[in-house]
């Protein structure tokens, strides 16, 4: 398969600027990307870093100052209104706060992207029907969004955009005003659709915990520019920007973690032969007892401060702090040769966390 054809959407140096009075404001900037079919593509940056304005040139909600959009092989600047049109309807957008329509029931807002099409009363009211059953809401066809949680809200706006048939569902902060078990469900339930629909979905966020729940792939936006992108499970393991591993470092409670742990106990009390490490497993790596055998072989003591694992995209990461006092020069010389099976490790001092390095 060509690249051409594996890329459901793909942005050529995309850039927005908007005009404020006299000034100009550059929302993106010069920003590339290729997202395959059947991806489940997460971007991330704090508010104001661009992803929105940048999602919403996909189907032309925002038209980009310069550069190409190509949605499912079309440069869809090119294509004339009706063509347009058409385009639209196979990428579907989830929103914050639903955007549902208090005066209609569930099943009347399902419905309502259907009532211009040619398809009949009956068709539209069973495939209405059949998608609140997808999203596992048959029972509240006629209720009023009033009565609903935020979860079955959303629930809804999901099977309305699925109303036209798209190939491109984009999620814009979708889970941001949901708790975190209802976060979870959706989520689920979008990597479901994912699975039995094909669904190529674009998920905006501004939390790296729905990052690693779900998406495969991850660009890291700031300042309107994508400052770092790859595997999710690539980025987590080795971010390359500070942003990025702060990000990372929040999801995973690292950076949570660090700062109890240095407000307890001062780095430069430490003795010559201590010192503080950060290790990182990846893989196989998470399932040995690597820093029990070298402590014995070594001979060095491991007074182990924070630990955790995670599962990202399929892949088991690891997560720990610990105290390490002995001949440190052989240890850490060992434990650094481990580093292509999936060990890494930083050490931790003043300097380096005064200065906010997280890598």
């Amino acid at each position: 398969m060509s690249e051409q054809v594996a890329n459901a959407i793909e942005l050529k140096d995309i850039s927005v600027t908007f005009h404020n009075s006299d000034q100009a404001i550059e929302a993106v900037k010069h920003v590339d990307l290729q997202i395959k079919r059947g991806d489940i593509y997460g971007i991330i940056g704090y508010s104001g870093a661009g992803k929105s304005t940048l999602v919403r040139v996909i189907n032309l909600l925002q038209k980009p100052t310069g550069g190409k959009v190509i949605v499912n092989h079309q440069e869809i600047q090119q294509l004339k209104p009706v063509e347009l049109r058409q385009a639209r309807k196979k990428v579907s957008m989830i929103f914050q706060h639903f955007n549902l329509m208090k005066s209609r029931t569930v099943q009347g807002n399902v419905e309502y992207p259907l009532l211009g099409t040619k398809i009949s009363k009956r068709e539209r009211r069973e495939k209405a029907q059949r998608l609140l059953k997808l999203v596992g809401l048959s029972e509240y066809a006629e209720t009023y969004p009033s009565r609903l949680s935020g979860g079955q809200k959303q629930r809804v706006a999901i099977a309305r955009a699925l109303a036209s048939d798209p190939e491109i569902l984009i999620s814009d902060e979708a889970t941001s005003a949901l708790d975190p078990k209802t976060t979870k469900s959706i989520l689920t339930l979008l990597k479901q659709l994912n699975q039995d629909l094909g669904l190529t979905i674009v998920l905006i966020t501004h939390e790296m915990q729905v990052i690693k729940t779900i998406c495969h792939n991850v660009a890291v936006m700031d300042a309107g520019e994508i400052i770092e992108r790859g595997s999710v499970a690539k980025v987590f393991t080795e971010p390359q920007q500070k942003l990025t591993n702060d990000f990372v470092e929040t999801s995973t409670n690292v950076k949570e973690a660090i700062e109890r742990i240095t407000s307890t106990i001062q780095i430069s009390d430490f003795a010559a032969n201590q010192e503080l490490m950060y290790f990182n497993f990846i893989g196989n790596s998470t399932k040995q007892g690597v820093v029990s055998e070298f402590s014995q072989k070594y001979g060095v003591d491991v007074n182990i401060l924070f630990a955790n694992i995670d599962q990202i995209d399929g892949e088991n990461v690891g997560y720990m702090i610990a105290i390490i006092t002995g001949d440190l020069d052989v240890f850490n010389d060992a434990i650094e040769m481990l580093r292509p099976e999936g060990v890494k490790t930083r050490i931790l001092t003043n300097e380096t966390l005064q200065g906010g390095d997280g890598r």
